[in-house]
């Protein structure tokens, strides 16, 4: 008889930055300086250069908010991030 199916790699979820959809690890907590990697294949660089991040569709008990430098978020399947980056001069 055959064993069930089983997936080798751990479960996954999708979430959406800017708009893309990106696959990661279920059960994850994700950092900001992971989500800005996600919403960035090439980053801007430079000594003034700030990242600010959004979200939405959360946990329930923080749904919505904003993330900054060193902090992380449980992810979520479907949860949204918007990411941007602004120069300060």
């Amino acid at each position: 008889m055959n064993a069930p199916y089983r997936d080798k790699d751990p479960k996954t979820i999708t979430i959406i930055i800017n708009g893309r959809p990106k696959t990661v690890p279920k059960n994850d907590d994700l950092t900001f300086e992971e989500i800005v990697a996600l919403a960035f294949e090439n980053p801007p660089t430079g000594e003034c250069i700030q990242y600010t991040i959004q979200y939405t569709r959360g946990h329930g008990n923080k749904p919505a908010g904003a993330l900054v430098e060193g902090q992380s978020v449980k992810a979520k399947d479907g949860m949204e991030f918007d990411v941007t980056s602004t120069n300060r001069s």
